[in-house]
């Protein structure tokens, strides 16, 4: 039996806390692209370029490895910064990410076990940031968008690797698919809640 790659871990990882909680633990790391796929990168934005405000409550069922784990998550967008809190069912913090145009830090997440917070940071930017945005930072894949507006699709050498389709065109309502073709995960986000711009 081969070792999971790391972002595999991640999932692994990320599904075992939603099980079981974890202790707090506190990182800060400067990043300023990250991996989304083997060869495939796309650039964080910089503080200035973070200019929406929004905040969105959302229920995620994660599938990885014919299992599933329920949580929640609330999303927080201001100028300048990102936060995304995942909370278990039973109502316990799993984990806060707090991204600053520069900065990610990180509470309760251990890395050293595989956690990667940075692809939750790059997901998250890929499902809810405007695609004219992010077209010119991914590198090594393109971005297509339907006809619709109702899907988005990573692709590598013609290849998708990363699928997002959408209930409703707007991207931030309704139920939102994110299937990670290569690292073979897919999240189910139900958006319960959302207020802003």
């Amino acid at each position: 039996m081969t070792a999971a790659s790391p972002s595999l871990r991640a999932v692994m990882v990320l599904c075992a806390l939603v099980s079981y909680g974890c202790g707090t633990v506190t990182m800060h790391s400067t990043v300023e692209r990250v991996e989304i796929a083997s060869a495939v990168y796309l650039t964080l934005p910089k503080p200035e370029e973070i200019t929406q405000s929004f905040d969105a409550t959302q229920l995620l069922v994660a599938d990885y490895d014919e299992q599933s784990y329920s949580f929640q998550a609330q999303l927080e967008v201001r100028p300048g910064k990102i936060t995304i809190v995942g909370i278990a069912m039973w109502g316990g913090t799993l984990f806060s990410i707090t991204y600053d145009g520069s900065t990610l830090r990180t509470e309760g997440m251990v890395d050293q076990q595989g956690v990667n917070p940075e692809y939750l940071l790059a997901d998250v930017l890929l499902m809810t940031w405007d695609p004219d945005w992010l077209r010119p930072r991914l590198q090594g894949a393109t971005l297509e968008i339907s006809k619709g507006n109702d899907s988005r699709t990573v692709s590598r050498d013609g290849e998708p690797v990363i699928e997002i389709s959408y209930e409703t065109p707007a991207a931030r309502t309704g139920r939102t698919q994110f299937k990670h073709v290569e690292r073979g995960y897919v999240l189910d986000i139900r958006t319960a809640e959302f207020t802003g711009s």
